[in-house]
Protein backbone atom coordinates (compact mmCIF):
# COMPACT_ATOMS: atom_id res chain seq x y z
CA UNK A 1 0.00 0.00 0.00
CA UNK A 2 0.84 3.04 -0.43
CA UNK A 3 2.70 5.07 2.68
CA UNK A 4 0.59 8.68 2.24
CA UNK A 5 -3.03 5.59 2.76
CA UNK A 6 -1.21 3.77 5.52
CA UNK A 7 -0.78 7.35 7.39
CA UNK A 8 -4.44 8.28 6.49
CA UNK A 9 -5.62 4.82 7.22
CA UNK A 10 -4.31 4.83 10.54
CA UNK A 11 -5.30 8.34 11.12
CA UNK A 12 -8.96 7.80 10.62
CA UNK A 13 -9.08 4.77 12.73
CA UNK A 14 -7.63 6.90 15.81
CA UNK A 15 -9.93 9.95 14.60
CA UNK A 16 -13.69 7.52 14.05
CA UNK A 17 -13.20 4.30 16.29
CA UNK A 18 -13.67 2.20 13.11
CA UNK A 19 -12.12 1.37 9.84
CA UNK A 20 -12.62 3.25 6.50
CA UNK A 21 -13.61 1.46 3.35
CA UNK A 22 -11.95 3.39 0.78
CA UNK A 23 -8.82 5.87 1.05
CA UNK A 24 -7.71 8.00 -1.97
CA UNK A 25 -4.39 10.04 -2.56
CA UNK A 26 -3.78 12.62 -4.93
CA UNK A 27 -0.83 14.97 -6.09
CA UNK A 28 0.07 18.84 -5.91
CA UNK A 29 1.15 19.52 -8.65
CA UNK A 30 4.33 22.23 -10.01
CA UNK A 31 3.66 23.84 -13.36
CA UNK A 32 6.44 24.21 -15.93
CA UNK A 33 5.49 26.56 -17.99
CA UNK A 34 1.99 27.74 -18.77
CA UNK A 35 1.11 30.57 -16.38
CA UNK A 36 -2.83 32.23 -16.70
CA UNK A 37 -3.40 30.29 -19.91
CA UNK A 38 -5.96 27.36 -18.85
CA UNK A 39 -8.47 30.08 -18.64
CA UNK A 40 -8.46 31.07 -22.17
CA UNK A 41 -8.75 27.66 -23.82
CA UNK A 42 -4.78 27.49 -24.08
CA UNK A 43 -1.88 24.90 -23.36
CA UNK A 44 -0.20 24.06 -20.48
CA UNK A 45 2.42 22.06 -18.68
CA UNK A 46 2.25 20.81 -15.52
CA UNK A 47 3.71 17.62 -13.37
CA UNK A 48 1.49 15.98 -10.43
CA UNK A 49 4.54 15.80 -7.21
CA UNK A 50 5.02 13.63 -4.85
CA UNK A 51 3.79 16.24 -2.26
CA UNK A 52 -0.02 14.15 -2.02
CA UNK A 53 -3.23 15.05 -0.04
CA UNK A 54 -4.18 11.71 1.33
CA UNK A 55 -8.06 11.12 2.13
CA UNK A 56 -10.00 8.50 3.88
CA UNK A 57 -13.79 7.32 4.25
CA UNK A 58 -16.21 4.83 5.08
CA UNK A 59 -20.11 5.46 4.46
CA UNK A 60 -22.44 6.33 7.14
CA UNK A 61 -26.09 5.86 6.58
CA UNK A 62 -27.60 8.71 8.12
CA UNK A 63 -27.32 11.04 4.98
CA UNK A 64 -24.39 13.04 7.47
CA UNK A 65 -21.06 13.85 5.99
CA UNK A 66 -18.44 14.64 8.86
CA UNK A 67 -15.35 15.68 7.40
CA UNK A 68 -12.04 16.05 9.91
CA UNK A 69 -8.14 16.91 8.58
CA UNK A 70 -5.21 16.88 10.55
CA UNK A 71 -4.35 21.00 9.90
CA UNK A 72 -8.12 21.96 11.35
CA UNK A 73 -9.35 21.94 14.39
CA UNK A 74 -12.74 22.03 14.00
CA UNK A 75 -14.89 19.96 11.71
CA UNK A 76 -16.60 20.15 8.08
CA UNK A 77 -20.63 19.02 8.37
CA UNK A 78 -23.03 19.04 6.62
CA UNK A 79 -26.00 16.65 5.14
CA UNK A 80 -26.65 14.83 1.94
CA UNK A 81 -28.67 17.04 -0.22
CA UNK A 82 -28.80 20.11 2.07
CA UNK A 83 -25.35 21.41 0.94
CA UNK A 84 -25.85 25.12 -0.16
CA UNK A 85 -22.68 27.51 -1.79
CA UNK A 86 -21.35 29.07 1.20
CA UNK A 87 -21.24 32.60 2.14
CA UNK A 88 -17.75 32.28 3.71
CA UNK A 89 -14.98 30.22 2.04
CA UNK A 90 -12.58 28.15 4.07
CA UNK A 91 -11.19 24.50 4.17
CA UNK A 92 -14.48 23.15 5.09
CA UNK A 93 -15.95 24.49 1.89
CA UNK A 94 -13.22 22.84 -0.53
CA UNK A 95 -13.77 19.51 1.78
CA UNK A 96 -17.57 19.82 1.34
CA UNK A 97 -17.59 20.70 -1.94
CA UNK A 98 -16.70 17.97 -4.18
CA UNK A 99 -19.84 16.12 -2.56
CA UNK A 100 -22.07 19.45 -3.59
CA UNK A 101 -20.31 18.90 -7.30
CA UNK A 102 -21.04 15.13 -7.62
CA UNK A 103 -24.72 15.83 -6.83
CA UNK A 104 -24.93 18.45 -9.34
CA UNK A 105 -23.72 16.17 -12.27
CA UNK A 106 -26.15 13.85 -11.26
CA UNK A 107 -23.76 11.00 -9.13
CA UNK A 108 -24.92 9.25 -6.57
CA UNK A 109 -23.81 10.99 -2.86
CA UNK A 110 -23.85 9.38 0.55
CA UNK A 111 -22.69 10.32 4.00
CA UNK A 112 -19.81 9.57 5.08
CA UNK A 113 -17.36 10.03 7.95
CA UNK A 114 -13.66 11.38 5.87
CA UNK A 115 -10.55 12.06 7.43
CA UNK A 116 -7.76 14.29 5.23
CA UNK A 117 -4.46 14.31 5.71
CA UNK A 118 -1.40 15.36 3.50
CA UNK A 119 2.02 17.35 2.85
CA UNK A 120 1.03 19.59 0.02
CA UNK A 121 1.77 23.78 1.80
CA UNK A 122 -1.48 25.51 1.99
CA UNK A 123 -1.52 28.47 -0.37
CA UNK A 124 2.00 27.89 -1.92
CA UNK A 125 0.81 27.48 -5.10
CA UNK A 126 1.13 24.22 -5.41
CA UNK A 127 -2.39 23.10 -5.98
CA UNK A 128 -3.46 21.98 -2.35
CA UNK A 129 -6.73 23.09 -2.58
CA UNK A 130 -6.77 21.07 -6.02
CA UNK A 131 -4.83 17.28 -4.45
CA UNK A 132 -8.08 18.26 -1.98
CA UNK A 133 -10.76 18.14 -4.31
CA UNK A 134 -9.48 15.52 -6.54
CA UNK A 135 -8.83 13.42 -3.51
CA UNK A 136 -12.19 13.87 -2.39
CA UNK A 137 -14.01 13.35 -5.52
CA UNK A 138 -12.02 10.23 -6.34
CA UNK A 139 -13.38 9.05 -2.73
CA UNK A 140 -16.87 10.29 -2.36
CA UNK A 141 -17.58 8.75 -5.97
CA UNK A 142 -16.10 5.27 -4.55
CA UNK A 143 -18.31 5.57 -1.14
CA UNK A 144 -21.42 5.46 -3.72
CA UNK A 145 -20.54 2.43 -5.81
CA UNK A 146 -19.28 5.11 -8.67
CA UNK A 147 -15.52 4.59 -9.82
CA UNK A 148 -14.84 7.60 -11.96
CA UNK A 149 -12.52 8.12 -14.91
CA UNK A 150 -9.96 10.51 -13.57
CA UNK A 151 -10.49 13.14 -16.39
CA UNK A 152 -14.01 13.26 -15.38
CA UNK A 153 -12.70 13.42 -11.46
CA UNK A 154 -10.93 16.66 -12.57
CA UNK A 155 -14.27 17.96 -13.98
CA UNK A 156 -16.09 17.75 -10.63
CA UNK A 157 -13.28 18.98 -8.75
CA UNK A 158 -12.94 21.65 -10.50
CA UNK A 159 -16.73 22.67 -10.68
CA UNK A 160 -16.64 22.40 -6.69
CA UNK A 161 -13.81 25.37 -7.11
CA UNK A 162 -15.47 27.17 -9.03
CA UNK A 163 -19.79 26.40 -8.24
CA UNK A 164 -19.08 26.22 -4.75
CA UNK A 165 -16.03 28.18 -3.84
CA UNK A 166 -16.23 30.67 -6.15
CA UNK A 167 -12.36 30.63 -7.32
CA UNK A 168 -12.66 31.37 -11.08
CA UNK A 169 -10.00 28.95 -12.10
CA UNK A 170 -9.07 26.87 -15.22
CA UNK A 171 -8.43 23.44 -15.44
CA UNK A 172 -4.93 22.90 -15.20
CA UNK A 173 -4.64 21.92 -12.03
CA UNK A 174 -7.30 19.49 -11.45
CA UNK A 175 -6.18 17.82 -14.28
CA UNK A 176 -2.28 17.65 -13.04
CA UNK A 177 -3.63 15.91 -9.80
CA UNK A 178 -5.98 13.56 -11.22
CA UNK A 179 -4.19 12.36 -14.32
CA UNK A 180 -0.26 12.84 -13.81
CA UNK A 181 2.09 10.67 -14.66
CA UNK A 182 5.07 9.18 -12.66
CA UNK A 183 8.44 10.97 -14.29
CA UNK A 184 6.57 12.86 -16.98
CA UNK A 185 4.71 16.38 -17.26
CA UNK A 186 1.66 16.78 -19.08
CA UNK A 187 1.45 18.73 -22.24
CA UNK A 188 -2.70 20.24 -21.34
CA UNK A 189 -4.75 21.00 -24.21
CA UNK A 190 -7.24 22.99 -21.79
CA UNK A 191 -9.91 23.04 -25.27
CA UNK A 192 -10.18 19.39 -25.63
CA UNK A 193 -8.66 18.01 -22.11
CA UNK A 194 -6.39 15.80 -24.43
CA UNK A 195 -3.22 15.46 -23.01
CA UNK A 196 0.19 14.50 -23.97
CA UNK A 197 2.12 12.32 -21.05
CA UNK A 198 6.17 13.96 -22.12
CA UNK A 199 9.01 12.17 -20.16
CA UNK A 200 11.16 14.57 -18.20
CA UNK A 201 14.94 14.07 -18.84
CA UNK A 202 16.79 12.44 -16.14
CA UNK A 203 19.49 14.80 -15.80
CA UNK A 204 16.96 17.20 -15.40
CA UNK A 205 15.74 18.12 -11.27
CA UNK A 206 12.45 20.08 -10.22
CA UNK A 207 13.25 22.30 -6.62
CA UNK A 208 10.47 24.09 -5.20
CA UNK A 209 11.14 27.38 -3.27
CA UNK A 210 8.57 28.80 -1.30
CA UNK A 211 8.35 32.69 -1.07
CA UNK A 212 6.56 32.79 2.06
CA UNK A 213 4.09 35.02 0.52
CA UNK A 214 0.46 33.40 0.79
CA UNK A 215 -2.30 34.18 -1.68
CA UNK A 216 -5.74 33.14 -2.37
CA UNK A 217 -7.06 32.91 -5.99
CA UNK A 218 -10.05 34.17 -4.91
CA UNK A 219 -9.37 37.86 -4.55
CA UNK A 220 -9.85 40.37 -6.85
CA UNK A 221 -6.41 40.62 -9.01
CA UNK A 222 -6.89 37.35 -10.03
CA UNK A 223 -10.36 37.98 -11.19
CA UNK A 224 -9.55 41.32 -12.36
CA UNK A 225 -7.02 39.62 -14.99
CA UNK A 226 -9.58 37.67 -16.41
CA UNK A 227 -11.75 40.91 -17.16
CA UNK A 228 -9.01 42.95 -18.19
CA UNK A 229 -8.54 39.41 -21.02
CA UNK A 230 -12.21 39.14 -21.68
CA UNK A 231 -12.39 43.08 -22.58
CA UNK A 232 -8.95 42.95 -24.76
CA UNK A 233 -10.60 39.92 -26.80
CA UNK A 234 -13.78 41.70 -27.37
CA UNK A 235 -11.54 43.97 -29.55
CA UNK A 236 -9.97 41.30 -31.27
CA UNK A 237 -12.75 39.47 -32.15
CA UNK A 238 -14.54 41.81 -34.07
CA UNK A 239 -11.65 42.29 -36.35
CA UNK A 240 -11.63 38.29 -36.55
CA UNK A 241 -15.02 36.54 -36.37
CA UNK A 242 -12.95 32.99 -35.89
CA UNK A 243 -11.83 33.73 -32.67
CA UNK A 244 -13.50 31.61 -29.68
CA UNK A 245 -10.84 32.64 -27.06
CA UNK A 246 -7.60 34.03 -26.55
CA UNK A 247 -6.03 30.82 -27.47
CA UNK A 248 -6.79 31.42 -30.93
CA UNK A 249 -5.62 34.77 -30.99
CA UNK A 250 -1.95 35.79 -32.68
CA UNK A 251 0.94 38.47 -31.37
CA UNK A 252 -0.31 40.13 -34.56
CA UNK A 253 -3.50 40.21 -33.86
CA UNK A 254 -3.06 41.84 -30.48
CA UNK A 255 -0.80 44.57 -32.39
CA UNK A 256 -3.76 44.88 -34.62
CA UNK A 257 -5.90 45.76 -31.97
CA UNK A 258 -3.57 48.02 -29.68
CA UNK A 259 -5.05 50.97 -31.19
CA UNK A 260 -8.48 50.20 -29.44
CA UNK A 261 -6.40 49.24 -26.21
CA UNK A 262 -5.09 50.79 -22.97
CA UNK A 263 -1.81 49.84 -22.89
CA UNK A 264 -2.32 47.57 -19.50
CA UNK A 265 -4.61 45.53 -21.34
CA UNK A 266 -1.83 45.27 -24.42
CA UNK A 267 0.33 43.67 -21.68
CA UNK A 268 -2.20 41.44 -20.39
CA UNK A 269 -3.09 39.79 -24.09
CA UNK A 270 0.74 40.05 -25.08
CA UNK A 271 0.92 37.30 -21.65
CA UNK A 272 -1.58 35.29 -22.55
CA UNK A 273 -0.70 35.05 -26.71
CA UNK A 274 2.81 34.13 -25.86
CA UNK A 275 2.78 31.61 -22.92
CA UNK A 276 0.87 29.81 -25.13
CA UNK A 277 3.27 29.39 -27.71
CA UNK A 278 6.11 28.80 -24.90
CA UNK A 279 4.01 25.86 -23.87
CA UNK A 280 4.40 24.11 -27.05
CA UNK A 281 8.20 25.52 -27.67
CA UNK A 282 8.84 23.84 -24.10
CA UNK A 283 7.25 20.46 -24.99
CA UNK A 284 9.95 20.04 -27.88
CA UNK A 285 12.75 21.48 -25.80
CA UNK A 286 11.94 18.75 -23.49
CA UNK A 287 11.36 15.86 -25.91
CA UNK A 288 15.03 16.78 -27.50
CA UNK A 289 16.38 17.28 -23.80
CA UNK A 290 17.43 20.76 -24.56
CA UNK A 291 18.35 21.99 -21.39
CA UNK A 292 19.61 25.75 -22.62
CA UNK A 293 16.39 26.52 -24.75
CA UNK A 294 14.13 25.21 -21.83
CA UNK A 295 15.95 27.42 -19.42
CA UNK A 296 15.65 30.56 -22.14
CA UNK A 297 11.94 29.62 -21.92
CA UNK A 298 11.04 29.95 -18.17
CA UNK A 299 13.17 33.37 -18.13
CA UNK A 300 10.91 34.94 -20.51
CA UNK A 301 7.71 32.95 -18.62
CA UNK A 302 9.17 34.54 -15.79
CA UNK A 303 9.58 37.98 -17.26
CA UNK A 304 6.15 37.76 -19.32
CA UNK A 305 4.34 37.18 -15.69
CA UNK A 306 5.96 40.17 -13.82
CA UNK A 307 6.08 42.30 -16.65
CA UNK A 308 2.88 41.81 -18.94
CA UNK A 309 0.73 40.02 -16.33
CA UNK A 310 1.80 41.94 -13.05
CA UNK A 311 1.21 38.45 -11.08
CA UNK A 312 4.71 38.41 -9.50
CA UNK A 313 5.70 40.19 -6.26
CA UNK A 314 9.47 41.03 -4.89
CA UNK A 315 10.04 37.56 -2.94
CA UNK A 316 9.38 35.23 -5.88
CA UNK A 317 11.63 38.27 -8.14
CA UNK A 318 14.45 37.78 -5.87
CA UNK A 319 13.92 34.06 -5.57
CA UNK A 320 14.66 33.37 -9.05
CA UNK A 321 17.54 36.14 -9.18
CA UNK A 322 19.29 34.35 -6.22
CA UNK A 323 18.89 30.87 -8.12
CA UNK A 324 20.77 32.02 -12.26
CA UNK A 325 23.75 32.42 -10.43
CA UNK A 326 23.94 28.74 -8.66
CA UNK A 327 25.77 25.92 -9.90
CA UNK A 328 23.33 23.09 -11.47
CA UNK A 329 21.04 26.24 -12.45
CA UNK A 330 19.21 25.36 -16.01
CA UNK A 331 16.31 28.08 -15.60
CA UNK A 332 13.47 29.30 -12.82
CA UNK A 333 9.73 31.01 -12.46
CA UNK A 334 7.14 31.98 -10.37
CA UNK A 335 4.83 28.53 -10.73
CA UNK A 336 1.23 28.80 -10.02
CA UNK A 337 -1.09 31.97 -10.17
CA UNK A 338 1.51 34.25 -8.88
CA UNK A 339 0.87 37.08 -6.06
CA UNK A 340 3.27 34.50 -4.15
CA UNK A 341 3.65 31.20 -3.83
CA UNK A 342 6.82 28.91 -5.22
CA UNK A 343 9.05 29.53 -7.46
CA UNK A 344 10.63 25.98 -10.00
CA UNK A 345 14.06 25.58 -10.50
CA UNK A 346 15.08 23.39 -12.93
CA UNK A 347 18.32 22.16 -12.18
CA UNK A 348 21.32 19.42 -13.11
CA UNK A 349 19.74 16.42 -11.16
CA UNK A 350 23.64 15.75 -9.77
CA UNK A 351 23.50 19.74 -8.47
CA UNK A 352 19.72 19.47 -7.09
CA UNK A 353 19.56 18.51 -2.97
CA UNK A 354 22.99 21.08 -2.56
CA UNK A 355 21.10 23.51 -5.38
CA UNK A 356 18.24 23.42 -2.66
CA UNK A 357 20.61 24.05 0.37
CA UNK A 358 22.43 26.61 -1.08
CA UNK A 359 19.44 28.75 -2.13
CA UNK A 360 17.73 28.49 1.30
CA UNK A 361 21.02 29.50 2.66
CA UNK A 362 21.85 32.08 -0.26
CA UNK A 363 18.27 33.39 0.73
CA UNK A 364 18.55 33.64 4.61
CA UNK A 365 21.75 35.70 3.68
CA UNK A 366 20.11 38.25 1.70
CA UNK A 367 16.71 38.46 3.98
CA UNK A 368 17.68 37.47 7.26
CA UNK A 369 14.62 35.00 6.72
CA UNK A 370 14.60 31.28 5.89
CA UNK A 371 12.61 29.59 3.10
CA UNK A 372 11.27 26.11 2.44
CA UNK A 373 12.80 24.64 -0.39
CA UNK A 374 12.59 20.82 -1.83
CA UNK A 375 13.49 18.59 -4.48
CA UNK A 376 10.21 17.25 -5.73
CA UNK A 377 9.44 14.45 -8.43
CA UNK A 378 7.48 13.90 -11.14
CA UNK A 379 4.17 11.14 -9.80
CA UNK A 380 1.29 9.84 -10.36
CA UNK A 381 -1.99 11.71 -10.25
CA UNK A 382 -5.09 10.26 -8.13
CA UNK A 383 -4.74 6.56 -6.48
CA UNK A 384 -8.02 5.24 -5.32
CA UNK A 385 -8.38 1.66 -2.76
CA UNK A 386 -10.96 -0.22 -1.12
CA UNK A 387 -9.40 -1.25 2.30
Amino acid sequence: MDRPLEGVIRRFEESFARRPTHAAHAGGRVNLIGEHTDYHDGFVFPAAIDLRTAVAGAPREDGVIRIRSTRASDEAQARVGALRIPVVVDWRAYATGPFWALGEKGYPVCGADVLVDGDVPLGGGLSSSASLQVALVGLASSLAGAALPAPEVASIARLAENGYCGVPCGIMDQMASACGREGHALLLDCRTLGWEAVPVPSGWALVIADSGVKHALGTSEYGRRQQECAQGLEVIRRRHAGVRALRDATMEMVQEASGELEARLVRRLRHVVSENRRCLEARDAMLRGDSPQMGALLAASHRSLAADYEVSCAELDLLVELAAGMAGFLGARLTGAGFGGNTINLVASERALLFAETLAESHASRTGRRIDTRVVRPSDGLSVIQV
